[in-house]
């Protein structure tokens, strides 16, 4: 007598580029995810930070460094900081476009937060959200703290999943607390009175270490999350030796990290961050 062989058929495992996970003839879906980065571009300057007067070329050069980094990381959104409409101190070239166009990205919103002089002999500069998503309702905002300062912030609202947040590229005053606090109590207002989830991103000039300083204020007030905001090795400032973490994202409490990284290229006097965020379940 021959005992029958009981075939045991085989698990078929396989992830796809869309999200479906297959496992044994059933298909889970995972989670959508947004993909986005933060990065201070130094206005084109490169490794070494803002350096005005140099050869067109170089500024070329940089900006396209960057947008090669960007391309890798293929965000949805990137915000930047420091970023330049055509300046004649960078090289009279339209950094942000440059950037968009060579990293894939089409949507645009570039805030001008700085504009000095006359004709072609302008600086202007300001923040910007770079997507290969529209950018719906986008808004500008020149932080007016005193009539010189030079910072600012853009909002845009994105859908996730076929819900809607808001994604902001912001740049705070580096040398002064008081003034960053200033500047913090105006995007909190408006961020309040959108009535949306926020991914805050940006160059927001302060550590988790200082507790009366705008990251912690920020996210204090707005209830907004940092990744492991005390952990080691998350540094971005500067490039060349990065000891402080001063360029984060902060998410809403409706949202949730599924990754997130400092992006190591040295391609400017910041590091870039990166981080993947989805709707929590």
């Amino acid at each position: 007598m021959t005992r029958a062989r009981r075939r045991i058929p085989r698990l078929a495992l396989s992830a796809a580029v869309s999200g479906v996970l297959t496992l044994s003839g059933c298909k889970t879906l995972m989670p959508p995810t947004l993909r986005v980065v933060t990065f201070n571009i130094a206005h084109g300057g490169g490794a070494a930070g803002a350096r005005p007067g140099l050869p067109v070329e170089t500024y070329q050069a940089n900006v396209d460094a960057v947008a090669e980094v960007v391309r890798h990381e293929n965000p949805d959104v990137l915000a930047v900081q420091e970023a330049d409409a055509p300046s004649m101190w960078s090289g009279s070239l339209d950094h942000v476009r440059r950037l968009a166009d060579h990293a894939g990205l089409p949507h645009v919103h570039h805030g001008i937060h700085f504009d000095m002089g006359v004709g072609t002999y302008r600086i202007t500069y300001g923040t910007a959200l770079v997507g290969r998503r529209p950018l719906n309702r986008p808004a500008s905002y020149r932080s007016n703290v005193h009539q010189l300062h030079t910072k600012g912030f853009v909002t845009a609202e994105v859908t996730l999943a076929g819900r809607p947040l808001i994604v902001t590229s912001i740049h705070l005053e580096s040398m002064s607390a008081s003034t960053r606090r200033r500047e913090v109590e105006q995007i909190i207002k408006l961020l309040e009175e959108s009535h949306r989830p926020v991914v805050l991103m940006g160059d927001l000039n302060s550590q988790w270490s200082q507790a009366d300083d705008a990251v912690r204020i920020l996210a204090s007030r707005l209830h907004l999350r940092a990744y492991e905001p005390e952990q080691p090795g998350l540094d971005t400032f500067s490039a060349r030796n990065p000891r402080r973490r001063i360029d984060w994202i902060l998410l809403s409490k409706e949202l949730a990290f599924t990754e997130y990284r400092v992006v190591p290229a040295k391609v400017s006097d910041h590091l870039g961050v990166f981080a993947s965020v989805r709707w929590k379940e």
